[in-house]
């Protein structure tokens, strides 16, 4: 590693590390006590920790979706990309990312028409195809999500390192998980919900400061300023030529790195995000209305992280690290400081000074925790859902199963931080890691998709497609590395065009392998026996048992089942309008028409949105082509744009959308029981 100037101070990484921690478990504690008093939640109900009753709304689902899909490592890897490979590397980044979010709108309104009471995507592989599939894919999801949670805390805790005055490497692994563990294990995944939220917020404050600011220097002197910067470095030779690019340009969208980067990504996030039972448990978690707005929302906005960020501070790395005021002048970044993604470290520092790399260390860690906490929520689940209820103790009782699922994010957030620790110390870096997870992570993708939307799929097929799949895709990684550079070790492993053909293998291999085992005994399941089966797995009956125990009190209660919100008057009413108003909840949130028309809506918009990011919009870019400056203008300002639109649609509609809660809560606090009642979802 060159050596850099000082950066920030091991105090201001303990300050976060620590520090953020605390703030946020002290932030939970006092909202659970608040939704538990005056919203009528139950923390200690396993279905309010484990979906989140299934009440959220739209606004809170997009912005838990969007910081879901905010990792450490985007913001740090699309600025090497582009420093790789040039501009084109930040739209692949956004595309690579955005269509993964669609797929999971599908599976979440496909469970509620099917499966409305699960809890992990295990339960229904198991109602649907038995002990041996549950067993095999239970190993895969806990694979991802080892994987998922400690890629992040491997380029975070190595950036976090490297800018706190070389923090030791250990205690920043350990820490980011540690706030983590504290607030996931009061709140919940309800915790996550709200702690994202807070995310979303302030990472998008700060994004649009940096990206504003950075562009706005007396070092770039604006959109124009860069391009001219970049042009006139390129025509007088000073910039290194890109191989595979046209004309070796940073301002193409002809390249081919740029190209097989965004596949590999795209590959390799559709494996962390479909086997990733967190993600499927957000969308069990939101209201049937919610889901798929929620969801398209995030995939649109997503953009944001990475279009703006990724030109701006991308290039301006290329065009200032000769100059003195970059932290490794005179000498040029390493192999891996450039694998590593501190090229943005350095950028800002540079550029923006050391306030503005106090907010990047903020908005690393706030990326980082986000994605471990959904991760240790989603372990928590399969451990106590999937392993200790399934089959050690069938009749756990609530109580148990949230002590089980608390051990369960103690064990998995150091279990995830120490493997990422040994990651750091046998030499993988985070550009490494991420080219390497899909082929073990892919396999299982297609035949998870087909597990709610295709009636013919065999359990043979869904048993045997994803072991094909990863002994194909290890084999066909290994042997390209092979042929290509005469030898297989950790360096030609980790080139493009091993990991891109071993993840295809991974991912395509086990889809037509489960077509076509399917297609010699096509199955002909009947969604109504996985309806027919939901009660199985609905283990939380708290909430109804108190409706019915206050009925019986005389107590008048506006419940609302599809959101349970629960709220309460001091009148004495006839006990028959609740039980009308129970009813109509239940019918309301299983109707049918409902449903089939987000159905379409998510089929419809997941499709257009994949036409557009995967083929109208890159591929006329892929040609003999060098940007203008009026194309690029337009290119970065909509880039910009995209991250203020996003402050608005994430950062600030879920305000909006939760405005009765909130007045709820604050009647609550003055006293005004009243106010309580005929209130909506938060």
């Amino acid at each position: 590693m060159s050596e850099a100037s000082e950066l920030l101070s091991q105090g201001a990484g303990y300050g976060v590390l620590i520090g953020g921690g605390v703030i946020f478990t002290l932030f939970i504690l006092i909202t659970t006590k608040l939704n538990n008093k005056y919203l009528n939640e139950d923390s200690k109900s396993t279905e309010m920790f484990m979906v989140a009753n299934r009440s959220v709304g739209i606004g809170l689902t997009a912005s838990s979706v969007y910081s879901s899909w905010t990792w450490a490592t985007e913001l740090l890897w699309v600025t090497a990309m582009v420093y790789n490979y040039g501009v084109q590397s930040a739209f692949w980044y956004a595309a690579g990312g955005s269509i993964q979010i669609c797929l999971l709108a599908i599976i979440g309104i496909e469970s509620k028409k099917k499966i409305p009471t699960s809890h992990t995507c295990l339960e229904i592989v198991q109602l649907r195809y038995g002990k041996v599939a549950h067993i095999l894919y239970m190993i895969l999801c806990l694979i991802n999500n080892l994987v998922s949670a400690s890629s992040m805390i491997l380029g975070a805790a190595a950036a976090i390192s490297m800018m706190c005055d070389n923090l030791h490497i250990v205690a920043s692994s350990l820490l980011i998980p540690f706030g983590v563990l504290l607030y996931t294990s009061f709140g919940g995944l309800k915790s996550t919900f709200l702690t994202d939220y807070v995310h979303s917020f302030i990472l998008l404050i700060i994004l649009c400061y940096i990206n504003t600011a950075a562009i706005s220097s007396d070092h770039i002197g604006g959109v124009d300023g860069l391009y001219n910067k970049v042009v006139s470095r390129e025509s007088a030779g000073e910039l290194r030529y890109i191989d595979g690019n046209y004309k070796g340009s940073f301002l193409t969208g002809k390249s081919q790195g740029a190209l097989f980067f965004g596949l590999i990504h795209s590959i390799g996030d559709t494996g962390l995000t479909i086997m990733d039972s967190s993600y499927w448990q957000k969308s069990f978690s939101a209201d049937v209305k919610a889901n798929v707005p929620g969801y398209l929302i995030a995939a649109v906005l997503l953009y944001a992280n990475d279009w703006a960020i990724g030109v701006i501070l991308g290039l301006a790395n290329v065009i200032i690290e000769d100059l003195p005021i970059f932290p490794t002048y005179p000498n040029k970044m390493t192999d891996l400081e450039v694998n590593s993604g501190f090229g943005l470290i350095y950028t800002v520092k540079a550029l923006l000074g050391t306030g503005a790399l106090r907010a990047l260390l903020l908005v690393i860690y706030l990326s980082v925790t986000s994605t471990v906490s959904a991760q240790l929520i989603s372990v928590s689940s399969i451990i106590s859902f999937d392993i200790f209820k399934k089959y050690l103790k069938p009749n756990a009782t609530n109580k148990q199963l949230i002590r089980i699922s608390h051990l369960g994010v103690v064990f998995f957030g150091f279990f995830a931080a120490g493997f990422s620790i040994m990651l750091q110390y046998v030499g993988v870096d985070m550009t490494w890691f991420a080219y390497f997870y899909s082929m073990i992570n892919c396999p299982g993708v297609i035949p998870m998709i087909f597990l709610l939307t295709w009636k013919h799929q065999t359990k043979a097929a869904f048993i045997i497609s994803p072991i094909l799949g990863i002994i194909g895709g290890l084999g066909v990684w290994i042997g390209t590395a092979y042929k290509l550079h005469g030898e297989a070790t950790i360096k030609t492993l980790g080139e493009q065009l091993p990991c891109l053909y071993g993840g295809l293998t991974a991912l395509l291999l086990p889809g037509f392998a489960t077509v076509l085992i399917s297609l010699i005994k096509p199955a002909n399941y009947d969604w109504n026996l996985l309806t027919d089966k939901s009660h199985l797995i609905a283990i939380d009956q708290s909430e109804v048992d108190k409706f019915e125990k206050d009925i019986n009190a005389g107590s008048k209660l506006d419940y609302n089942l599809s959101t349970l919100e629960i709220g309460f008057s001091n009148e004495n009413e006839n006990a028959n309008e609740s039980k009308v108003e129970l009813e109509s909840g239940l019918s309301h949130s299983n109707d049918q028409k409902i449903i089939n028309k987000y159905r379409i809506i998510a089929y419809v918009s997941s499709i257009l949105i994949l036409l557009i990011t995967w083929v109208l919009w890159p591929l006329p870019l892929y040609r003999d082509y060098i940007w203008s400056k009026a194309f690029f203008r337009g290119s970065t300002i909509m880039g910009l744009v995209w991250c203020y639109a996003a402050f608005i649609g994430i950062g600030l509609y879920p305000l909006y959308d939760g405005r009765n809660s909130f007045k709820r809560i604050f009647n609550g606090i003055r006293g005004n029981v009243k106010d309580f009642r005929n209130t909506k979802k938060i």
